[in-house]
């Protein structure tokens, strides 16, 4: 697993242009990521199934034909496969927020971090460096 989070950190610095050094892979080179995240998807094999009891709304379900743990990492890896070979990449951001090393989907114009505790963060960063000019 920590091999396929090395690869999909590389991944998205490389579609984001990551400028962060802190959210850098171990994972260096774009080929040995591609490598890993096609080997993590290849490792179970891993289906939909669908499910209707009359009366009840459908349902999906995953099966398997390994271990659990194993079609949840494949099942990841396909759909990153997807994320990126869509133009749904282009939406993809790095956080810039102070100390943040995750990536999101800029799904809203206005949308600038991961989550509202690190847009917060910006702004706190921000009005400090303001207050904090002004007093020296």
């Amino acid at each position: 697993m920590t091999g396929l989070r090395d690869a999909l950190r590389r991944l998205a610095a490389e579609a984001t242009e990551d400028p962060r050094p802190a959210a850098a892979s171990d994972t260096r080179d774009l080929d040995a990521a591609v490598a890993a995240l096609n080997q993590a998807a290849s490792d179970t094999p891993h289906w939909s199934a669908l499910s209707w009891t009359p009366g009840q709304p459908p349902s999906r379900q995953l099966r398997t034909s390994g271990r659990t743990a194993s079609a949840a990492v494949s099942a990841i890896a396909e759909e990153t496969i997807t994320l990126f070979s869509q133009d749904t990449r282009h939406q993809l951001r790095a956080c810039l927020a102070p100390g943040c090393v995750l990536y999101f989907l800029k799904n809203h114009p206005r949308r600038e971090w991961c989550s509202a505790g690190c847009g917060n963060r910006a702004r706190s960063a921000r009005h400090y460096q303001r207050h904090r000019q002004n007093t020296a």
